[in-house]
């Protein structure tokens, strides 16, 4: 199940790197809006997925999991939530850089 999970998130990654090239706010740029949509992408998926996990071995279900249906139950259940959360992040208006009072955005006096 693990490797199938690691093998997704690989995939999905690759093809969101084109996603967020499209789907990203106009005055961000495009590092930015995939870096951000990847890192909230990868830590809400590793929590839903090991919350999830957990609750599974708890129960004692671990054979339920080696249908497919069940497996893609489980992708989907960890994928979209953190899908729609990444993308919301990368959809943000990025936030502004600081001018000091010399007009010099990198020392702070």
């Amino acid at each position: 199940m693990s490797f199938l999970a690691v093998s997704l998130w690989g995939a999905f990654m690759l093809g969101a790197i084109f996603y967020t090239q499209e789907a990203r706010h106009p005055d961000t740029k495009p590092l930015t809006a995939y870096l951000a949509f990847a890192t909230m992408f990868t830590l809400i998926a590793a929590a839903i997925f090991g919350g999830l996990m957990l609750l599974v071995q708890a129960l004692d279900a671990d054979d339920r999991l080696e249908h497919p249906l069940a497996m893609l139950a489980v992708q989907a259940t960890v994928f979209v939530p953190a899908f729609l959360l990444g993308r919301r992040q990368m959809l943000r208006l990025p936030r502004r850089r600081s001018v000091y009072a010399d007009g010099d955005p990198r020392k702070p006096f």
